[in-house]
């Protein structure tokens, strides 16, 4: 009850502050007027839709955005989102997201409808540097039944940017040239981009240098990591009819880190070998290729997407000397079409699609006698999906003032997964249904709903993790001639016969949206929604440290430390609040956010998931015209917070506890009368220097960070 009431407190303050404050952070233009555009989503349904209308939660953030913030890394894009962590540390190398307390395979990520299936246990989720990104959506909730399997927290879903992101009104053709530094870890960065569109064609090149440093924590400690990226990004488009267009992208992340084996750790071992610095050659590459169908049919709105995807982390340690590699490269089909049609008040879109997909693993150790990694098998997983979605709007249904949204859907998926180190394969399939309404009686006003039943099909690691886990000293043996005990291991285990994790979720939520309240002409738009999960066979990699009998007995071998391997356990509850505003009025502007996740698991009671405190992000700023100039301040506000654990007598004992945290970012921008086309961006960063933890203990954040950018676009 304590824990509610200081939800319902928090949440209640944030109403009032969006109420009283200023939201919404649009793009300076020389007009005295500024038109208002809605928010679109289009992963939300695959469809466009206006963010507000879609009965759920969904959060857009801009090419303006980014170019305000400046991101170094993904992780500061995305600060702000409710009910969506960084997990990993503050390296670019270790960034795992989470939504609503689902991290690692439950989170989906996506670049340019591609899926990211790069996962390790000491690395990060996906490479990619926010300067060629043109929007990013963060779709809230299970969406297995649109996208299958890894949905179950929700999607990250990145679109490079494009040359209708960048060209100005009349503008045929156009080049940028950017330019930044940030203090905390000596980063800088360098971009040129070129693009045009002219008649059926538009085209897009972009190539970038970024080059960073050991991380100034807020702690005072330098946290090891040492960063030189390398991006491309090349775009061609071409319409051959009214009716049918095709594209290709090539996209590529290139990054020489120098930092310890464990891109997610903070604290170093001790041990002189395990703390010693390593060299990862980090590669990402995508090919893609897009076309799409739209003759004079309302029946007919067809896309097809091929791709390959390739990310790898290449690891040599001088100190053995040894090299490791692990890469995964994924291979997809998507195909949809959306159909429309309706009468009278009744407009209907009803979309068909079939994805199919494949992820390849491959790992190599070069101290190895056939080159194979332990813990990194060698297999494949193949994935094929149908699904079928309606969008619906009802305008005065049943004679009631409104309208109402309906959307159902259902996706039906098959999967297998095989190694060569394992005769059992393992196969399964998947029903995955949604249903989704938003019913608005008046303009301003929405309540919205959901039902959704999502899975994550376990990963090639998960079913045939084999090799050796870690090595400790035997508990007898002594070598005198290498003055060390003998060493022996726990070794991982396959576990063929994985079962999906499965949830279901019901949300429930209201949106408001007025004009004038309290000025005239200003506007404010919200979304606040409660959300409860039930995640059932829960993947669990659990160690059972333990030494054979015959390790205390001559001839002491066989022996071995027990082993490792990944089982389903108990389900696990998690709740939540989360809302997120914007009000602007005239020069004025603000976003709030907030969010608060609970988790347990459902024998035991203990926390489960990527828990973090309640939070509140506030954004306020000004537009002043006649400076050609924006002033604002970022401001995130977090709780106190705890984890329980399993005491292993039937009760709860707190594991870890994190104090409570207020940090302040201040940011500028200008565009200087005299120099057309350039624009100036500055910030300083956790300002009053704040020493905190957002995920884990131990885990502390960067310290105070200038940083500055500056841009140049011309163009005809």
């Amino acid at each position: 009850m304590a824990g509610l009431a200081l939800r319902s407190i928090t949440l209640a303050s944030a109403l009032a502050l969006a109420g009283s404050g200023a939201l919404a952070q649009t793009q300076d233009t020389e007009q005295d007027e500024e038109e208002r555009q809605e928010t679109v989503t289009v992963y939300g349904t695959s469809n466009p839709i206006a963010v507000f209308d879609y009965p759920g939660q969904v959060s857009v953030i801009t090419r303006e955005e980014i170019d305000l913030l400046a991101p170094s890394t993904p992780s500061d894009m995305l600060r702000d989102v409710p009910g969506m962590e960084f997990s990993g540390g503050p390296r670019r190398t270790g960034e795992s997201p989470s939504i609503r307390g689902l991290g690692g395979e439950n989170v989906l990520v996506l670049l340019d409808g591609a899926r990211q299936s790069f996962i390790s246990a000491h690395d990060g989720r996906f490479f990619l540097d926010p300067e060629i990104i043109g929007t990013a959506e963060v779709v809230r909730g299970p969406a297995s039944a649109l996208y299958g399997s890894g949905a179950v927290g929700g999607v990250l879903a990145f679109e490079t940017v494009d040359a209708e992101d960048l060209l100005r009104d009349g503008e045929t053709w156009g080049a940028r040239v950017r330019a930044g530094y940030q203090s905390v870890n000596e980063d800088t960065l360098g971009t040129v981009t070129a693009f045009t569109k002219q008649g059926k064609l538009d085209a897009l090149a972009s190539f970038g240098l970024r080059q960073s440093g050991d991380i100034e924590l807020g702690s005072g400690a330098d946290l090891p990591s040492d960063d030189d990226i390398e991006t491309g990004l090349v775009k061609l488009g071409y319409a051959f009819t009214d009716a049918f267009s095709a594209d290709v992208s090539w996209q590529r992340f290139a990054n020489t880190a120098i930092e310890p084996n464990n891109g997610q750790g903070t604290i170093g071992t001790g041990d002189a070998v395990l703390d010693q610095d390593v060299t990862k050659d980090v590669e990402s590459e995508l090919w893609r290729i897009g076309l799409a169908f739209n003759p004079a049919s309302d029946l007919i709105d067809a896309r097809l997407t091929v791709y390959e995807s390739k990310s790898s982390v290449d690891e040599f340690d001088a100190t053995v000397p040894r090299t490791t590699l692990r890469e995964i490269e994924t291979s997809g089909v998507s195909l949809r079409n959306a159909a429309h049609f309706g009468t009278g008040p009744v407009q209907t879109i009803f979309t068909l699609g079939a994805d199919w997909y494949e992820d390849s693993q491959t790992g190599t150790d070069s101290e190895v006698v056939d080159g194979t990694r332990g813990g990194v098998p060698n297999g494949s997983s193949e994935f094929t999906g149908l699904f079928a979605q309606l969008e619906t709007e009802i305008d005065r249904p049943l004679g009631l003032p409104g309208s109402v949204i309906l959307i159902p859907s259902v996706r039906y998926d098959e999967f297998e997964s095989s190694s060569s180190l394992s005769p059992e394969g393992s196969s399964d399939d998947a029903v995955s249904p949604r249903f989704a309404a938003s019913y608005g009686p008046v303009e301003w006003f929405r309540v919205f709903a959901s039902y959704s039943e999502a899975f994550r099909a376990p990963s090639i690691n998960e079913l045939y993790l084999d090799g050796v886990h870690f090595s400790v000293p035997h508990p007898i043996l002594f070598d005198p001639a290498n003055g060390q005990f003998e060493f022996v291991s726990n070794n991982f285990i396959p576990n063929p016969n994985l079962k999906p994790e499965t949830s279901e979720t019901v949300e429930i939520g209201i949106g408001f949206d007025f004009d004038s309240l309290l000025t005239d002409k200003d506007h404010l738009q919200g979304k606040v929604s409660y959300y409860e999960s039930d995640v059932n066979d829960l993947i669990n990699l659990s160690v059972d440290f333990a030494y054979d009998p015959t390790c205390f007995g001559p001839p002491f071998f066989p022996c071995s430390a027990g082993t490792t391997n990944s089982a389903n356990v108990s389900g696990a509850e998690l709740e939540g609040v989360e809302a997120e505003m914007a009000y602007e009025a005239g020069p004025a502007y603000a976003r709030l956010t907030f969010s608060s996740i609970d988790g347990k698991d459902t024998e035991t009671g203990a926390d489960v998931g990527s828990l973090t405190p309640d939070r509140i992000a506030l954004d306020l700023g000004t537009k002043v015209k006649a400076w050609r100039a924006r002033f604002g301040t970022r401001i995130q506000i977090a709780s106190d917070f705890e984890r329980r654990d399993d005491d292993g007598m039937g009760g709860l004992a707190i594991a870890e506890t994190r104090d409570g945290y207020t940090v302040v970012d201040l940011y500028a921008s200008w565009r200087p009368a005299f120099a057309d086309g350039v624009q100036i961006n500055a910030g300083i960063e956790n300002v009053f220097e704040e020493d905190y933890e957002r995920v884990f203990a131990g885990v502390s954040e960067p310290g105070r960070n200038f940083k500055v950018s500056a841009t140049w676009q011309f163009g005809n």
